[in-house]
């Protein structure tokens, strides 16, 4: 169900101005008659696999052939920007600009006669909109984590009166898939964003996520990004969009959205807290004055609490794999020391075959092994069925010299907790 809202609101291209996307070609990108050759930068970069492709350019992963590590580079077939240059302009001048670990990073970029070529930091989980139509909707704890990050950078890019105009899931690169386990989710995609010094009345923006501010065509600014912080919200919990055209009329759902009636549907949203639905609430206030701001959503106590859970389990699930590892470590060790002493004490160079025991072993005598089955190329097997009975005599022997020298107040429970511990250990 999610996949299908997500995939129709998808459908329509981002509503962009014409007017608007003349006057800011004047910042035309360089010049089609650039020297730089695809062999110019292929001496420069290995091309990896395709990681992604859209309307516009495909995504490889590269690596730079002096060494370092693997980057993302996006080829953009300049043939296919007539009318939308500006777009290009703003990821190189606006990107370029921002350093923030919510946001990635764009490096540095070559330009040839045909296509451009961005190098920007590698985000190796796919974007949100993938994970959202894999797994349907999210539990509270991780829907929370990903709004703090997304809130983070957008306090970022706000404070420096940068508005994004083009908040969705598909712009939201997730670097893992496991959310709580080492998340990080950047904001990309900057082909809409601009800077705001006062209200901008062009209208753009995806349809299911566009503010109705922007609709009224009234003025608008930064707190666009936040109703669609919002939109994006909602989705995560119950799986769809607050606002849906039953016949995919954008006209209808233009006008759901200016009226903003929000409504939390039974029985997708009976298991959601109120804390959650107060914050949708919020995001989602109509009158963008009232509607809070990327910094109060960083503050709201559900997406602290919310931020909070996740970090306790990631740091849980980093304990335990340190605990497995350090495990698994002690075990390869002690395994090669008694391998060594085997062979030395039996003087083979055959393989060595140990066996784990599981009951009390006899600390008493540290020279003999019997949990050592050996193979060894000669045996005289009568000397050595007479030296292993030896042996088996003087352990027996051993093993009741050590029980009569126990302290007589230990009761037989006592000793018996004592062996079970010792058999743990």
């Amino acid at each position: 169900m999610l996949g299908k809202s997500l995939t129709n609101s998808q459908t329509p291209a981002p509503l962009v101005d014409a007017a608007d996307s003349q006057r800011r070609n004047a910042a035309s990108l360089p010049s089609e008659r650039s020297s730089v050759t695809l062999s110019d930068i292929e001496r420069v970069y290995e091309f990896g696999r395709v990681i992604g492709d859209g309307n516009f350019a495909v995504v490889r992963e590269c690596r730079r052939r002096d060494g370092g590590e693997l980057l993302a580079l996006k080829i953009v077939e300049r043939s296919k920007l007539v009318g939308r240059e500006h777009m290009m302009q703003n990821e190189l001048s606006l990107l370029g600009s921002l350093c923030h670990p919510r946001i990635v990073r764009l490096f540095t970029h070559h330009h040839t006669r045909t296509h451009s070529y961005l190098v920007m930091e590698l985000v190796s989980g796919g974007d949100l909109f993938e994970a959202i139509s894999d797994r349907g909707k999210f539990p509270e704890a991780e829907a929370g984590l990903i709004v703090s990050d997304v809130s983070e950078a957008l306090e970022y890019i706000h404070r420096k009166s940068i508005v994004h105009r083009d908040l969705k899931p598909e712009n939201l690169l997730v670097d893992r898939y496991s959310f709580c386990i080492n998340s990080l989710n950047l904001l990309g995609d900057f082909g809409l964003a601009m800077v705001v010094t006062e209200p901008v009345f062009t209208i753009c923006g995806t349809p299911t996520y566009v503010a109705p501010e922007i609709l009224h065509e009234t003025g608008y600014g930064v707190a666009v990004d936040v109703w669609a912080l919002g939109v994006i919200l909602f989705v995560l919990l119950c799986g769809f969009p607050p606002f849906r055209s039953r016949e995919r009329d954008q006209e209808e759902l233009f006008k759901l959205i200016k009226q903003a009636q929000l409504h939390f549907p039974s029985p997708y949203w009976d298991s959601i807290s109120e804390e959650a639905k107060s914050l949708v609430r919020c995001l989602l206030e109509v009158d963008p004055t009232l509607r809070l701001t990327a910094e109060q959503t960083l503050q709201h106590p559900w997406v602290k609490a919310m931020a909070s859970v996740c970090m306790q389990r990631a740091l849980t699930d980093r304990n335990q794999r340190k605990l497995q590892n350090a495990g698994a470590k002690i075990k390869d060790n002690s395994e090669e020391l008694l391998t060594d002493k085997t062979q030395q004490h039996c003087g083979s160079k055959e393989k060595v075959t140990l066996r784990r025991k599981t009951q009390l072993s006899m600390r008493e005598s540290d020279d003999y092994s019997p949990d050592l089955n050996l193979q060894s190329r000669s045996f005289d097997h009568n000397k050595t069925s007479e030296s292993i009975n030896q042996s088996m005599n003087n352990l027996i022997f051993q093993s009741k010299q050590n029980s009569h020298q126990r302290s007589p107040n230990k009761s037989p429970t006592q000793t018996t907790d004592d062996c079970k511990d010792l058999t743990e250990t």
